[in-house]
């Protein structure tokens, strides 16, 4: 039977044999990042078949579980994102995109996790005078385009109010995810209602835990890590609930905790396996530590020690000029960086900060302490510089996969 792939001009002919013989040519389309192989759906119809089967996706997720992150996704506004491609390309660095086309409706969406390739979004409530809109939140594989409804929880009452939902996908252990949804019940400060929901089940369970909730701990920014959804408080204890073991537990402040001095935590995120807390204390803002969090809640320990002088040295616009209006104050002085994301590499000695400040992201090696411009941010069809005003948690870090939602 004749190929249905196009013979390519002077092609050779072992490749051709491997285009278009699938036991060959599948090893193949397994190394190729996810973004390329859907464009080589056009192909032909045989690339376009293997490539959209399913099977073929749960595999090149499982050999590939954690990309490396290539863009992110910025809230701008309540309908818009900036998608911001690391390093650049000019066809999408900076560019304010509309929300993907399968989630135009509802069309007021706001994201609220990533999680190795998902994001985890919810529709924002529709207030009027006689109603107001229900929640829905959406599994979201922004590679694909394709998003999956997550159903309403069958153990929602009036007498529960929702204190935070999070994501949990690790493509390594298992290809379906998993989503947590707290809920504080009524006349009772230690009892939570904890469902979860299971892509692969596409139900709800529901399971009830009892635990004293720490003192302005933050549900709303669950981040996942060790089988477990972690959240953080403003005092910097972690709490964190398995989800499989179905426990709990409480992580005490890091070791350099200062109650007496002005303190900030910065970032609070995973990456291959390793969770990451930055707190910041004035007056020297510019130079902190990358704590860890041991695998076994051992508690934090100090990864890194980095250094932004050098960077505010060459890039000046880190500087607000209103600072240097009282150089004599120069231990409150502002300077104008964000902490988009903590990479890990599979290579120690790649892994970086991505740092956002005023028109351009810099990447920043945590082992050399060198840092190089990843992109300068300017607007799509236009020379003009735009500066976004978010912070680290406005910022959701994209990887790409194939991995069905």
């Amino acid at each position: 039977m004749q190929s249905l792939c196009l013979k390519p001009p002077n092609i050779s002919p072992p490749a051709e044999t491997i285009a278009s013989n699938q036991d060959l040519l599948t090893p193949v389309l397994l190394c190729i990042p996810a973004r390329s192989l859907l464009r080589f759906k056009c192909v032909c119809k045989n690339w376009f078949a293997l490539i959209s089967n399913p099977k073929f996706c749960d595999i090149h997720t499982s050999k590939n579980p954690y990309p490396n992150v290539s863009a992110f996704f910025f809230h701008t506004a309540i309908h818009d994102f900036y998608f911001i491609s690391i390093p650049n390309n000019e066809n999408q660095s900076g560019s304010l995109l509309k929300p993907p086309r399968i989630i135009e409706h509802p069309p007021r969406i706001k994201i609220l996790q990533s999680c190795n390739g998902l994001l985890l979004c919810c529709s924002l409530r529709e207030i009027t005078n006689t109603s107001c809109t229900p929640r829905r939140y959406f599994v979201l594989n922004p590679t694909t385009n394709k998003c999956s409804a997550i159903t309403n929880s069958p153990y929602a009452t009036k007498s529960t109010s929702i204190l935070g939902v999070a994501l949990a996908f690790d493509p390594s252990k298992s290809l379906h995810y998993k989503v947590l949804c707290i809920r504080c019940i009524a006349g009772s400060v230690i009892s939570f209602q904890i469902e979860i929901y299971s892509s692969e089940t596409r139900n709800w369970t529901l399971r009830e835990s009892t635990f004293l909730r720490p003192f302005h701990i933050d549900f709303s920014h669950g981040v996942y890590f060790n089988g477990a959804i972690n959240w953080i408080s403003r005092t910097s204890r972690v709490l964190h609930y398995n989800i499989d073991e179905e426990n709990h537990g409480m992580v005490s402040r890091p070791p350099s905790y200062n109650v007496f001095r002005k303190r900030e935590y910065r970032y609070f995120g995973e990456s291959r396996g390793h969770l990451h807390l930055i707190e910041i204390y004035r007056p020297c803002v510019t130079q902190f530590d990358v704590m860890e969090m041991g695998r076994d809640y051992s508690g934090w320990f100090v990864k890194y020690h980095v250094d932004l002088d050098p960077i505010a040295a060459a890039f000046p616009e880190m500087v607000p000029e209103h600072n240097l209006d009282d150089p004599s104050k120069e231990e409150t002085w502002y300077y104008a960086f964000v902490v988009l994301f903590l990479a890990r590499e599979v290579n120690k000695e790649g892994s970086s900060l991505l740092l956002h400040i005023p028109c351009k992201v810099i990447s920043y090696n945590l082992r050399d302490k060198s840092f190089e411009k990843a992109c300068e941010l300017t607007s799509k069809g236009t020379e003009s510089k735009r500066s976004l005003q978010v912070g680290w948690r406005d910022a959701y870090h994209y990887m790409e996969t194939l991995a069905c939602v």
